[in-house]
């Protein structure tokens, strides 16, 4: 008697049948958007109605090209252990709440309310469609010639692929993140989660761990025994429609979420097949961060702080797993 058991693939459009596993659907998605059409989107918000389907449960989606089935995410239910997450919390959450103004178009279309408290926004230079190429500071009412984006509460820990702009012109090309030196010990405590998160990634998408776990390992800037240089951290973070940059093309993304308190939404998703996933605490997802993709809002309770200021009741931390591409120019350097 077979084991296996016949289950219905989305594709939008038609069903097809297929033979799979009794707790892992087979997805087959199909673009309802052409490339095109959702590249002039790049930077746009997308909301749960945006999605045809929310996957909750074990899945594994595919969309079809030249009739080859190309892997798009692989989802899986509680399967990281709850005293690792529990230690993430606790050494990132305050971490996390640092602003950035340098995360493109994830960040959303450009802004100038919600550019940094310092940059006065009735005089900057260059606006273009993400950032500004310039700006008056408000403190010293001088003109600085720099780069400036939506701030977020989007920040990196482990390696980083470029010098650091403090050090000047013979700095090297890779260094550790601020979150490193400044707290070693807070890192050490996170490098389980790593750890349980790279052995999702080989045990669900193995050739692609497989590559790059070799190319990490050829550099000291790789963290612990992982397939991983660099942890992106986001807190309560709603991401506009992007491409992953600057991390291997060859690898995969890896991503989890850590959860204090109740909300509702922060599905991450791919507009342009109508497929999003609700990954929630203890979950996580193999997914291709080289298409298009973002995650709905997120909503909650919020509360008054010691200032009076709203803030919200919760808090949804979600860490993306990579290698940085450039990271190998380090070979021989020492971290």
């Amino acid at each position: 008697m077979s084991t296996k058991k016949d289950i219905t693939n989305v594709s939008h459009n038609k069903t097809k049948k297929v033979f799979k596993s009794k707790k892992i659907e087979k997805v087959i998605v199909e673009k309802l958007l052409s490339d095109e059409e959702i590249e002039k989107r790049e930077g746009d918000f997308f909301s749960r109605k945006d999605f045809k389907r929310i996957l909750k449960r074990d899945s594994d989606v595919y969309y079809l090209q030249n009739g080859k089935e190309i892997l798009l995410g692989k989802f899986r239910k509680n399967v990281l252990p709850k005293e690792e997450i529990l230690l993430a919390i606790e050494n990132l959450k305050e971490s996390s709440k640092r602003e950035h103004d340098n995360r493109g178009a994830a960040a959303g279309k450009l802004d100038l309310k919600k550019l940094p408290i310092w940059i006065d926004p009735e005089r900057v230079k260059n606006k273009q469609k993400f950032i500004i190429g310039g700006y008056y500071s408000k403190k010293t009412g001088k003109y600085i010639k720099q780069k400036v984006g939506n701030v977020s509460k989007s920040n990196i820990i482990g390696y980083y692929d470029k010098p650091d702009r403090n050090l000047g012109e013979n700095a090297p090309p890779c260094r550790q993140t601020q979150f490193n030196k400044l707290h070693p010990d807070k890192f050490e405590s996170v490098i389980p989660l790593i750890r349980s998160i790279d052995k999702q990634f080989k045990k669900l998408v193995p050739l692609k761990h497989k590559k790059q776990y070799k190319r990490a390992k050829k550099t000291n800037f790789v963290i612990d025994d992982t397939a991983f240089s660099t942890i992106t951290i986001n807190n309560n973070w709603r991401t506009a429609l992007h491409k992953d940059s600057g991390d291997l093309k060859e690898g995969f993304g890896n991503l989890v979420v850590c959860e204090e308190g109740k909300y509702k939404g922060g599905y991450t998703g791919f507009p342009q097949f109508g497929i999003a996933f609700d990954v929630r605490q203890g979950d996580f997802l193999a997914m291709d961060v080289h298409e298009w993709h973002c995650n709905t809002d997120i909503k909650g309770k919020r509360k008054r702080n010691e200032k009076g200021e709203l803030e919200n009741d919760f808090l949804r931390l979600s860490l993306v797993c990579y290698l940085r591409e450039k990271m190998l120019r380090c070979k021989g350097l020492k971290v």
